[in-house]
């Protein structure tokens, strides 16, 4: 049976997803920030004999379907009917599972998942580490994405931008270093749960690029989450250089992780 989760269900819907708590880290951060009842936010689950068979979670334009087998139950196909996403995301064999289903054309990316439990070479902090904490400092961080093709932010407005990233402060903390009055480097983590974070938004300005402001801001990260909060940091990698950079500083491959996104969507 497919239904729709509420609060009542909490308790177990984490107890299962926390098996796996890495793959599980956007599902388990939603659920413990903004729960089950938000406009933005709906999660259902896939029961059996009391027992969760798979968990499917709507965000906004998200969705991400996970199992801890590598199952699919057609019946969720109604469901994605009722909601509007243009991406879905998920391990890959999932992924994989899943996309022949769907109506519309997506794209399929496969990306390496990492996990860092531990830090494995020191980086000289030689920069002020700054932390993103005001309006200011979100549009200095809109002035450097914009420049960077990688994150596609050139279509959305920077009112936009600010609404969106002041509500992303709360589930994650994002870092910077400053040069010549304005944001170089950055690194942010979001999905900040009870034992883990994911890195998120690693980008440095063209002209300052092979400086080490990207190790550093890495290994400062890496400090305050393993080292003072005690929580592991994950991340998703499709670039090979960027990977053998994670490697050094202690993250490892755990498996693969695969993006969706919608072709006319995006």
């Amino acid at each position: 049976m497919i239904r729709k989760l509420t609060e009542l269900d909490r308790t177990k819907v984490l107890d299962y997803l926390y098996k796996e708590a890495s793959y599980n880290i956007f599902i388990i951060g939603d659920i413990e920030a903004f729960g089950f009842d938000k406009d933005f936010q709906t999660i259902y689950g896939e029961i059996e004999n009391n027992e969760f068979i798979s968990v499917q979670l709507f965000y906004n334009e998200h969705a991400i379907y996970y199992a801890n087998k590598t199952v699919f139950n057609t019946a969720y196909l109604d469901i994605y009917k009722n909601h509007k996403f243009n991406y879905m995301s998920g391990k890959e064999e999932l992924m994989t599972l899943i996309k022949p289903h769907l109506s519309q054309e997506f794209n399929f990316k496969p990306m390496h998942f990492c996990q860092a439990t531990s830090i494995d070479i020191e980086v000289e902090i030689t920069e002020e580490i700054k932390l993103v904490k005001t309006k200011e400092d979100v549009i200095k961080l809109y002035n450097l994405l914009i420049t960077i093709n990688e994150f596609g932010i050139q279509h959305k407005s920077l009112e936009d931008f600010i609404k969106s990233t002041e509500k992303g402060l709360e589930m994650g903390t994002k870092l910077y270093v400053e040069k010549d009055g304005k944001m170089v480097s950055t690194v942010a983590t979001t999905a900040d749960t009870t034992i883990n974070a994911m890195v998120v938004g690693v980008a440095t300005d063209t002209n300052y690029r092979k400086q080490g402001y990207a190790s550093q801001l890495m290994i400062s990260l890496m400090k305050e989450y393993i080292i003072n909060k005690k929580k592991d940091l994950c991340l998703f990698y499709d670039n090979p250089k960027a990977g053998k950079i994670y490697k050094r500083l202690g993250f490892k491959d755990v498996g693969k992780w695969v993006m969706m996104s919608d072709v006319e969507g995006n």
